[in-house]
């Protein structure tokens, strides 16, 4: 369901990049549309996830207790998020003026993005609500609904979009606020789905009166942390845009480069993260030790095995991906070479960005928030030295810069933090199964190379099918030489993967 979100993503920026290009209404619309996200990271990705699902999975052999920890969770949740909310309204255009201060040099571009930044922001109250409701389904092992929710999102965008399309108001103040409604409708369809897979597994939440309970004060112990930790990661993506926004088409640069490398971290990291919560909450409770090394070994061991390669494709062929997908109407040659540009250096953090969600786990998963969000602290400091000393010789280029270094930076401080209390240690045979990984990868990509430079077969034209069907036959063929390599240096055993298949 991931991959079929995110590929029904991709349409979507595809028909975002024909209506609005990479000019000043795109800009407005994705500073807009970031400005909920921000928070929705903040307080549902990573204080509800992180937060409620170790809890929450404690309690469930004792469904009752369960339960009446899900209602008052919920409960607290919807009133301050209403409040939130509410507050954010009235204060908008002074917020505004505080995330995207590059713009007020053009007033017309500050008001839409007010007007957008309106619409947009009361999702999250819903995306928050919607993420409590998809821990309690993953929790119960019920994983596909939760995962399917962003589909609601894509779907609503697409239909919006190609109204726009019919209307022919392409790349207007219309056609932004009409993409921004239905962002905000699939907000609302996704909230009654949830509470309905929710309901067929017996949790239904009731709103009433707030009252802070045992259970919110111990939710909120280990929520302040993750707050702190997320916040700290979003404040740090703020940052990044605040800085972007002086330059004209930089935040809509970063913001496809960003669509693209967010695939394989989706299907990858935050999918792994997703699963691995509540198994290794249950093992660490139980105190299995065997398992909980085992679990924690193969989840790393297999997103560095999907990550590594993605990356160096990512990387080889950067240009090509941005000019098939984004490369046709108001998104022209120029805004290609620039936006791949920012891709391969985001795909030289992917790695990092990716094994970053397996640690946060081992760590949330013990109930330590306090770790990550010191560590978190300390990578948006280097991350803002980084893109302040960049940005004014190599512009938004920089920004990319500082967070994939910034990146790696916390991965370095996670793993050693997790070594010194013996979370997790790399041992000689999963260091001896990186190496092969990434000389799997480099393999991989020699081949695409020598293929690229002796076949005239595989050289992209003009046309919009041909190139989507060599940028195919590109993927498949580093698909194909990855595993063959992978199975001569024996990562994986072809026979062992069939009989399985079987």
């Amino acid at each position: 369901m991931t991959l079929i979100s995110r590929l029904l993503g991709f349409i979507r920026d595809i028909l975002i990049a024909a209506t609005f290009g990479a000019g000043s209404i795109a800009d407005a619309f994705f500073i807009a549309l970031k400005f909920p996200n921000i928070f929705r990271r903040i307080m549902a990705e990573g204080t509800l996830n992180m937060s409620f699902i170790p809890i929450f999975s404690k309690k469930l052999p004792y469904k009752d207790e369960a339960n009446i920890f899900f209602r008052e969770i919920f409960n607290f949740l919807f009133w301050s998020l209403l409040l939130i909310v509410s507050i954010f309204e009235i204060l908008m255009p002074a917020v505004v003026y505080l995330i995207a201060p590059g713009f007020l040099q053009d007033p017309k571009k500050i008001d839409l993005v007010i007007d957008l930044a309106r619409i947009s922001f009361p999702y999250l109250f819903f995306i928050s609500l919607i993420t409590l409701l998809c821990g309690v389904l993953n929790s119960l092992g019920k994983y596909l609904l939760a995962a399917s929710m962003p589909t609601f999102v894509n779907i609503s965008m697409i239909i919006a979009l190609l109204h726009v399309q019919t209307m022919e108001i392409q790349n207007t103040r219309a056609a932004a606020l009409l993409l921004m409604v239905s962002f905000l409708l699939s907000g609302i369809l996704q909230l009654a789905v949830c509470i309905h897979g929710c309901k067929k597994h017996g949790f239904f939440p009731k709103i009433k009166l707030p009252k802070i309970s045992d259970n919110i004060k111990k939710f909120m112990i280990l929520s302040f942390p993750a707050i702190g930790a997320g916040g700290i990661i979003q404040i740090n993506i703020l940052i990044g845009s605040i800085i972007a926004s002086y330059e004209d088409k930089a935040v809509s640069y970063l913001y496809y480069a960003d669509r693209i490398y967010q695939l394989p971290l989706a299907m990858i990291g935050i999918s792994m993260g997703i699963i691995l919560l509540p198994e290794l909450s249950r093992e660490i409770a139980q105190k299995n030790s065997k398992n909980i090394n085992l679990i924690q070994e193969k989840s790393l061991e297999i997103s560095l095995l999907l990550a590594t390669p993605a990356a160096f494709g990512l990387i080889f062929l950067a240009q090509e991906i941005i000019m098939v997908l984004f490369e046709r109407a108001f998104f022209t040659y120029v805004d290609t070479i620039a936006t791949s540009s920012a891709l391969i250096v985001f795909a030289l953090g992917l790695p990092a960005f990716v094994c970053i969600k397996i640690f946060q786990v081992m760590f949330f998963s013990r109930e330590n928030t306090r770790s990550p969000m010191i560590f978190a602290g300390i990578t948006v400091l280097a991350n803002v030295i980084i893109s302040l000393l960049l940005f004014k010789y190599l512009g938004y280029l920089g920004i990319a810069i500082a967070t994939t270094i910034s990146s790696w930076i916390n991965l370095f401080l996670l793993y050693r933090e997790s070594a010194a209390k013996k979370y997790f240690i790399i041992n000689r045979r999963l260091f001896n199964r990186i190496i092969k990984i990434i000389t799997a990868s480099i393999g991989m990509t020699f081949i695409l190379f020598l293929i690229q430079k002796s076949s005239s077969i595989l050289e992209f034209s003009e046309g919009y099918i041909v190139n989507f069907l060599i940028l195919l036959c590109y993927v498949i063929f580093g698909i194909i030489f990855y595993g063959i390599i992978c199975h001569l240096l024996k990562i994986i055993e072809l026979k062992s993967f069939f009989r399985y298949m079987r």
